[in-house]
């Protein structure tokens, strides 16, 4: 055994022979050769890896501005992944799974509808901020592509930029570019500094976010509004004094027309602000970071789908392929002659005799009422009102009368009524509801 094991260790690729057997190794897990026996008996041909998911994913921002949401669309998928439709949903956070592939359709980027006022590109990036720098590799873009999707633009074809993404087995991010053409050009109006261009758009807008190590460009022209960088957040603001100014890596601080540049400094806090020098409404926050790929409580990696614009982003967390779950069974595949995890779902939809053994059974199922009574409503039509059977009733059951036009319900005890005529719209809406109707 133990000369088995150094023999095994000197060979390469972790493969031992023995006789016309060979066996190697991966990792802790020992692969046997075909059709082997165990203690004489043949090994199960089980395969319990899980598929990657495949999936297209629809993406809008039909909203004014240059920061609305992106509204997600994708259809439910199959165990384990579990995904539920969702349509036109501002999600919080997406996620995509390793070694996933994925088609992402961004309907924003060529064509304005709804109540956009701007087009929309989107970027899959390690890290969360305008431009292009340190854009993922792995998800290439196409574009434009007609398109559609029943939920977006009026289910019209649209011309869409089109993202493949396909996810790495193992996720290794760069090394990180210090962000540089984040550039922000500013105006002033009364009791707003006005921000337009590429990086951000709007009146006192909140910044970032800015990354140590990073520099950052303001070009303003906004006479009588000297601009500044702050630790304060105005709680201490007095006009001309510059309370709190942070001059760290900063060049041409207070200026009222020109080029202000900000190389944030390792140590800078974690919010900064911008502040007028005589105006205290006139000011904003500033998000700063470390220059890292951002991993979450789950210690997965979170990248974002963003715009060229800050802002507008959507963090996307990186998830390993799940395992096994309830509610999924083990199928032959012959294709690979091993049996093959499958969601429940997927296997009734795929075995009619299954689905309609499943079918019958509902269909003779029966209802049973919170008091344990069994409740087989029932509708049937007499001509004569005065000869509605007063045995052999469930609770439910309805009677409709021709003579008189009216609609019974069995309470358990008696039959119910209300005329169906205008007049009585809300009881026979009432009974009807009683009914199940």
């Amino acid at each position: 055994m133990s000369r088995a094991r150094k023999l095994g260790e000197l060979l390469a690729n972790n493969t031992l022979y023995i006789g016309d057997a060979q066996l190697s190794s991966t990792g802790t897990v020992i692969n046997l050769p075909a059709n082997s026996l165990v203690d004489g008996g043949a090994l199960p041909k089980v395969d319990l890896d899980i598929d990657p998911e495949v999936l297209e994913i629809n993406v809008a921002a039909p909203a004014a501005g240059h920061t609305p949401p992106w509204l997600w669309n994708w259809t439910q998928s199959t165990l384990p992944y579990a995904r539920l439709t969702i349509v036109n949903s501002p999600e919080p956070a997406i996620a995509l799974y390793k070694e996933g592939t994925y088609q992402i359709n961004n309907f924003a980027k060529y064509v304005m509808f709804g109540d956009m006022t701007q087009t929309h590109a989107m970027h899959l990036k390690w890290i969360e901020g305008q431009g292009t720098q340190n854009n993922i590799a792995w998800s290439t873009v196409t574009g434009p592509i007609s398109h559609t999707n029943a939920n977006i633009n009026g289910g019209s074809a649209t011309n869409v930029q089109r993202m493949a993404v396909s996810v790495p087995s193992t996720v290794t991010p760069p090394t990180l570019v210090a962000p540089t053409t984040a550039v922000y050009t500013v105006t002033a109006t009364s009791g707003a500094y006005v921000f337009a261009g590429n990086a951000a758009a709007g009146n006192n807008q909140n910044l970032g976010p800015f990354y140590r190590g990073g520099t950052y460009t303001v070009n303003t022209t906004a006479t009588g509004h000297p601009f500044y960088f702050t630790t304060d957040n105005g709680t201490n603001f007095v006009a001309g004094s510059y309370v709190g100014e942070y001059t760290s890596g900063v060049t041409n601080s207070r200026a009222v027309s020109g080029t202000i540049t900000f190389t944030v400094p390792a140590d800078a806090p974690d919010t900064l602000y911008y502040q007028c020098g005589n105006h205290a409404a006139m000011h904003g926050a500033i998000t700063v970071k470390d220059l890292a790929v951002e991993v979450n409580n789950n210690g997965n990696y979170v990248v974002y789908a963003q715009h060229s614009q800050e802002g507008h982003s959507t963090p996307v967390e990186l998830r390993p392929i799940p395992t096994l779950v309830n509610q999924m069974c083990l199928i032959y595949d012959a294709s690979v002659g091993k049996f093959v995890p499958q969601d429940l779902a997927t296997y009734v939809e795929n075995t009619p005799s299954f689905k309609n053994k499943i079918q019958e059974v509902a269909g003779t199922a029966t209802l049973v009422a919170s008091d344990g009574t069994a409740v087989v409503a029932s509708v049937t039509i007499y001509t004569d009102s005065t000869y509605l059977p007063l045995v052999g009733n469930n609770s439910g059951d309805l009677a409709f009368a021709t003579d008189i036009d009216s609609l019974f319900a069995w309470t358990g005890s008696a039959w119910k009524t209300t005329k169906l005529n205008p007049t009585s719209a809300i009881e026979d809406a009432e009974i009807m509801s009683l009914a199940g109707l």
